[in-house]
């Protein structure tokens, strides 16, 4: 009855041992593989069934599944690919399962595959589009910011004029990080996990954020570098942490008044670390979003935010706090895994944490 079961599943799976050979396998993987029945495709290797795995835009590279020489992965994982068969042919988009199994002290890894859904397909191809935009808009984004530095430049400009090129420089700066954004954004929608997630100390690459600042910037935002947390260790895609920094620290100046500098600290315990940023203009920017009257993109910004940080598997916070003045202030930031002495990776969030 169980075999009757998966044979009528319209997913494709076959169990494989350590040398890729194939122990068991459906119907539905048989008819994908070589239009056949179950017994044609038992133990033979994989390899001479599927030649390759192609990783579509949201994934690094192929699994080590083909390769004989590599030890099975020992995780369960999936990615998106076009399966290239022996025979010549290629599918369209599947979504591609792996996952451990232990039978009799040895190992073997159930893989399935099936075609994508009318959602996923969607979302690969507005993955696409967005991979097509950003390329088509680098070229005349760099052009333009381009003139504008030479123009600011030239000697003996009126004050209205070298104030205009300021602004605009600051706009084109401004669309370029949210078009990586959106970019990433979509590739965590469609991937589900972030590019490029590696180990890292954290205050060093908060100084290189802080230091990429245009001076404007820089001059209003204090990096705490004194902190007993300076030498946490992090799990991160350093790109999208400078991203969500530049997004935050974007909406707390622009609708803050010229007043008192953001702060940004690490703040940790020994469950998860910390990135906070206090100031005047989050109250602004959070009052107005909330009541909807906000005309910038602050409504745009604060999803693209949770969503680059959920995918680190961490959590954007929001809370009331107060300054050493005893004046109200918010504090806003994101929580990172962070890596304990031991080597060890924290996931736990912290008690005190209040989603946005």
């Amino acid at each position: 009855m169980l075999q009757v079961a998966f044979d009528s599943a319209a997913e494709a799976m076959v169990i494989i041992d350590a040398q890729r050979r194939i122990h068991w396998a459906n119907q539905a993987s048989a008819s994908s593989l070589v239009e056949g029945m179950p017994i044609q495709i038992v133990n033979r290797d994989l390899r001479d069934l599927i030649s390759r795995l192609v990783p579509d835009e949201s994934a690094q590279e192929s699994p080590a599944l083909m390769d004989p020489h590599v030890l099975l992965p020992s995780t369960s994982d999936q990615g998106r690919f076009v399966l290239e068969l022996a025979d010549g042919r290629r599918t369209d988009h599947q979504l591609v399962r792996w996952k451990p199994v232990e039978l009799v002290q040895a190992s073997y890894l159930l893989v399935t595959w099936r075609d994508l859904g009318p959602e996923e397909q969607a979302l690969r191809q507005q993955q696409q589009f967005m991979v097509d935009l950003s390329h088509e808009l680098r070229t005349p984004l760099a052009i333009l910011t381009g003139c504008l530095k030479r123009l600011s430049r030239l000697d003996a400009l009126p004050e209205r004029v070298s104030r205009g090129i300021r602004m605009s420089c600051e706009e084109v700066s401004r669309i370029n990080r949210l078009l990586k954004t959106l970019t990433l954004a979509t590739h965590l929608e469609v991937g589900n996990s972030l590019p490029a997630l590696v180990e890292e100390t954290l205050l060093p690459l908060l100084k290189q954020w802080h230091e990429r600042l245009p001076d404007d910037q820089r001059h209003r935002v204090h990096l705490e570098t004194h902190s007993q947390h300076s030498g946490s260790r992090v799990f991160v895609d350093v790109n999208a942490l400078h991203l969500v920094l530049d997004h935050l620290l974007d909406i707390g100046l622009r609708d803050g008044p010229e007043g008192p500098p953001i702060t940004v600290a690490i703040d940790a315990d020994p469950q998860i670390c910390r990135v906070v940023m206090t100031g005047d203009g989050f109250i602004a920017a959070m009052g107005q979003s909330t009541r909807g009257r906000s005309t910038d993109t602050t409504e745009l910004e604060l999803p693209l935010v949770r969503q680059l940080v959920e995918a680190w598997k961490g959590e954007v916070i929001c809370r009331q706090s107060r300054t050493d003045d005893d004046q109200p202030c918010l504090v806003v930031g994101f929580t990172i895994p962070w890596i304990s002495a031991t080597g060890s990776q924290a996931v736990e969030e912290a008690d005190q944490i209040n989603p946005v």
